[in-house]
């Protein structure tokens, strides 16, 4: 008996393309983003995003978990690094004595606003290119796919 041949790879599938787009785009802009949000603000590009989904109101950490599509533990960790820079603050109570909700403090709100100015210098060149319906387009076409990618995971 022969050995059996591997497949030849489909390196221009679909799949293998959009991939590497991701992995280039992801490579070309978060390392440089991610560097400078570190340097510049203490932030981690966990935290800036949090920080975005603070911005508009109180949270439970659940709810942060769903948006940043991750596990509650991580949540943690990401709120005590916000909590340490002074950027949250945790508050117990409410109706559900257990329940935790998050709130932006005035310093969080200042540096969201400063690390936006600086995320906003490493995507801009790059979406300059694009017009602002195709930069609109990309986004919600990214989003579908992550939400399509978080629906395949869900038990």
């Amino acid at each position: 008996m022969g050995m059996a041949q591997a497949p030849t790879p489909d390196l221009h599938s679909p799949e293998v393309q959009f991939l590497t787009a991701l992995w280039d785009t992801w490579q070309a802009l978060v390392a440089a983003g991610a560097a400078q949000l570190e340097a510049r603000h203490a932030l981690d590009l966990r935290g800036f995003i949090a920080l975005s989904y603070l911005q508009t109101g109180p949270q439970q950490p659940a709810e942060l978990a769903r948006h940043l599509g991750i596990a509650r533990y991580e949540v943690s960790r990401t709120l005590a690094a916000l909590d340490g820079l002074g950027a949250v603050t945790r508050e117990r109570g409410g109706t559900d004595a257990r329940g935790v909700t998050v709130r932006i403090t005035p310093a969080g709100r200042d540096r969201w606003a400063a690390a936006l100015q600086t995320v906003r210098a490493v995507t801009g060149p790059s979406l300059a290119g694009l017009s602002p319906a195709s930069a609109s387009q990309l986004t919600q076409s990214l989003q579908t796919v992550a939400h399509a990618a978080r629906q395949e995971r869900s038990p």
